[in-house]
């Protein structure tokens, strides 16, 4: 074997282990959760899956929003 060739085996495998850890990284980094969006309530995604009609979860979901908020979450910010 060559001095050449003995270089490009190296070559090959930093290859190979540089790939193979990139693609750990990706494995470990991929479900990671984000927070720039916001996500669905449990209840509303599951209903979805289950293939209901949006439209008619949407209103729902609209008139749940809608109900009365306890006194607490009414009271303005104590800013003094």
């Amino acid at each position: 074997m060559s001095l050449a060739a003995i270089s490009t085996i190296t070559w090959v495998g930093i290859g190979c282990v540089a790939a193979s850890l990139l693609v750990l990284l990706f494995i470990v980094a991929a479900p990671w959760p984000r927070e720039d969006g916001r996500r669905l309530d449990p209840d509303v995604e599951t209903r979805l899956l289950l293939r209901e009609d949006p439209e008619r979860l949407g209103d729902e979901v609209d008139a749940r929003a809608d109900e009365p908020r306890p006194v607490a979450e009414l009271r303005p910010d104590d800013r003094r």
